[in-house]
């Protein structure tokens, strides 16, 4: 008899106990066979039915197979059985920033994209305190806030800094199998340098005066009390009194100076500062000292002591005062608003000149009140001077009356080498005078298009140094510049550049933010930050945006920022990300601080002061300068809906050769009959040497542009 079956149970994929039972009226039957767990699965006890499939990053090689070992690269922990997926140490930290405030630094990253497939992430920071090229760690009063090991976020605030000094800082990603893997140590932020300098400034206390007699005053202070005291030197400037435009400076190595060669019975006020390898510290408080009489001779040395024991009881009582860095010397500047009529606040910070000591001679340019002219001043008893002469219109209005006084009165308040210094004004007669020194080479970007390459890159960043150095001054004091431009930085025969141009300076108020608020007014789109631009709302931050723009024009010497495109245009680019490409031959390092002072997060551009000493040190180690920041074929000045056609994004060889910024040998592909873009696409670096262009840089500029049409 044959008997059907009633049930019949269907074997299952990956166990190990494969069968078929078979139910009979009656009888009950098993038939039951093993088979060992595939390549990619395992089993790790008898006990279990059915095999598993290997978890991620983990393979089993060989049949019957009690595990998964990790493939190479990922890893468990001790902690981790063999059901748990493998992971992989992180990738680096992404784009490590920082903002520098005194001596505390705060750092800040992004989280690595590749976290290893964990979520225990935590980053270490490592610091190194460095002279020139060797670097050891940092020291134990160096602090890290909330951790230095072991953070949980991607942020870090390190306190205890030395002024004047160069850190590297290393951030390091880890999870939790970062131990395991010998790579682990690839899992490195590039390190991040910063050069804490002005942040926290050296300041020059107690100047005394040692010896005087009629023709010469021997002054002494106190050194700085940095660590390494052979890298400190000190700079004097002095002048007799009510003579401020004719001051001299001395540089010296050790705190003491005997001025020589000094008219007698005259008064006479000197500053001190300290240079650093990063730069200058602020000047001391201003001292008066009196040489003596013709005819007295040197006082005895009883006489002496009394004196000096005089002046540091005098010096006593104001010690604390003089411990206050910043606020040396620093005048509480006015605007004229609380005034009701102007001409007191220009009588008060300002020096009203007679006219007939007023020589004007040729117009030298156009301004906003009126024609400047080159003139002279001559004082009684003294030589003429040559000064610029800014006149206001006949035909003026209140409000341009009420502008022009207000210029004179803030440039009156100030006193700085970096900054056009003011003679004195004419107010009570027609036609009113703003007289300041003469720059006998006129405006930067005209100066620079007049001179084109005939600077070396050392050049160039001393006269940024110069603009950030007077940039410095005015943040220090609250001010906004709001027009920073080359066209309003101004040159002296000796490359010395000067800020000038404040008719739309403001004062900000003395608060946190330190903003200045306008709700009209001509704004320079092409210099101006996009919070500026979108809520005018100005500060020193806006101001170092500009400064950004004012070095990418120097280094491009001069070239209209944005090219041909609108100020709509300009706008909207920058809101979309677009940044200017690095001018022709720049260095890598210039243009990597143009771009951070290009952070559309205004709390993270950098201060006038780390801007200064950034540029020192630029300027104090030169080879840094020798890397030239790469020039991308895909970066142009237009916008796409300016371009032409056939895949060729310009219309003719102008618009393509001022769009890279090569527009100066326009002339030589016309003389080599180059006439239409087509005609360029073959060209060699030999053809264009041929054509006159002998620049390696320029050639690779060139011919990266062409590929990219290629492309």
């Amino acid at each position: 008899m044959i008997l059907e079956p009633t049930e019949i149970v269907q074997p299952v994929y990956g166990t190990s106990n494969l069968g078929i039972a078979i139910t009979l009226e009656g009888v009950h039957e098993v038939l039951v066979f093993c088979t060992a767990c595939q390549p990619g699965f395992y089993r790790h006890s008898l006990e279990m039915e059915q095999c598993l499939k290997c978890p991620p990053k983990s393979f089993s090689h060989s049949p019957a197979s009690t595990s998964c070992p990790c493939i190479q690269g990922f890893f468990r922990t001790s902690i981790e059985d063999q059901t748990v997926a493998c992971t992989s140490p992180p990738s680096a930290p992404r784009n490590l920033n920082f903002s520098l405030a005194g001596t505390q630094i705060s750092l800040w990253w992004q989280p690595p994209l590749d976290r290893g497939g964990r979520q225990d992430l935590t980053y270490n920071v490592s610091c190194q305190r460095c002279h020139f090229l060797v670097c050891e760690p940092c020291e134990s009063s160096v602090t890290f806030s909330p951790s230095a090991l072991g953070l949980p976020k991607p942020s870090v605030i390190v306190d205890g800094l030395e002024a004047y000094t160069n850190y590297s800082f290393i951030v390091r990603a880890h999870n939790g199998v970062s131990g395991l893997s010998p790579a682990s140590q690839n899992s490195t932020s590039f390190p991040t340098w910063v050069s804490v300098g002005h942040a926290a400034p050296v300041v020059v206390t107690n100047v005394i005066l040692d010896k005087r007699n009629d023709s010469s005053l021997s002054v002494t202070w106190l050194p700085s009390r940095l660590r390494s005291q052979s890298s400190v030197n000190y700079e004097v400037l002095y002048f007799e009194k009510g003579e401020e435009k004719h001051y001299t400076v001395h540089h010296l190595q050790k705190p003491q100076v005997t001025l020589g060669n000094l008219q007698p019975d005259t008064a006479y006020l000197l500053r001190v500062r300290s240079i650093t390898p990063l730069g200058p510290g602020p000047y001391s408080q201003e001292q008066e000292f009196r040489t003596l009489p013709q005819d007295t001779g040197m006082l005895p040395g009883g006489v002496i002591v009394s004196i000096i024991s005089g002046i540091l009881l005098f010096l006593g009582v104001f010690i604390l005062s003089a411990f206050i860095a910043d606020e040396m010397w620093l005048k509480p500047y006015v605007d004229l608003q609380p005034y009701e009529d102007p001409r007191r606040g220009v009588l008060e910070f300002t020096k009203e000149l007679d006219p007939s000591i007023v020589s004007i001679d040729t117009v030298i340019g156009e301004g906003e009140f009126g024609e400047v002219y080159c003139g002279t001043l001559h004082f009684p008893g003294k030589e003429r001077i040559i000064v610029a002469i800014k006149t206001l219109k006949s035909t003026y209005s209140d409000s341009t009356w009420w502008n022009f006084l207000r210029e004179a009165t803030i440039m009156g308040q100030f006193n700085h080498p970096n900054i056009v210094r003011l003679e004195g004004v004419v107010t009570k007669r027609n036609p009113m005078m703003i007289i300041t020194e003469y720059m006998e080479n006129g405006a930067l970007d005209t100066f620079l298009r007049e001179n084109i390459d005939k600077f070396s890159s050392v050049q160039l960043v001393t006269m940024l140094q110069g603009i950030a150095s007077g940039m410095t001054y005015l943040s220090d004091r609250n001010y906004v510049h709001r027009d920073l431009a080359a066209r309003n930085i101004l040159v002296s025969h000796t490359l010395q550049c000067k800020v000038s141009d404040f008719g739309l300076s403001r004062i900000l108020e003395n608060d946190v933010e330190g903003t200045y608020e306008t709700k009209g007014g001509k704004i320079p789109i092409r210099w101006t930050a996009p919070e500026a631009i979108a809520n005018r709302i100005f500060t020193s931050s806006s101001d170092v945006w500009s400064f950004g723009i004012v070095t990418w024009e120097v280094f491009s010497y001069g070239d209209k920022p944005y090219g041909d495109m609108s100020n709509q245009e300009v706008m909207k680019s920058i809101e979309d990300g677009y940044r200017l490409p690095p001018p022709v031959d720049c260095p890598s390092i210039l243009y990597d601080l143009m771009k951070v002072c290009w952070s559309y997060d205004r709390t993270r551009r950098p201060r006038f002061r780390e801007i200064h000493a950034q540029l020192d040190h630029f300027l104090s180690s030169p080879n840094l300068l020798r890397t030239v920041a790469d020039f991308d074929p895909r970066v142009t000045l237009r916008l796409p809906s300016c371009s032409g056609s056939d895949g060729i994004p310009y219309r003719s060889i102008p618009e393509w050769l001022e769009s890279i910024r090569m527009k100066r040998y326009i002339l030589n592909f016309h003389t080599a009959g180059l006439n239409t873009m087509e005609s360029v696409l073959d060209l060699s670096a030999e053809d264009l040497k041929q054509m006159g262009v002998g620049l390696p840089g320029h050639q690779k500029r060139i011919l990266c542009s062409i590929q990219g049409f290629k492309e």
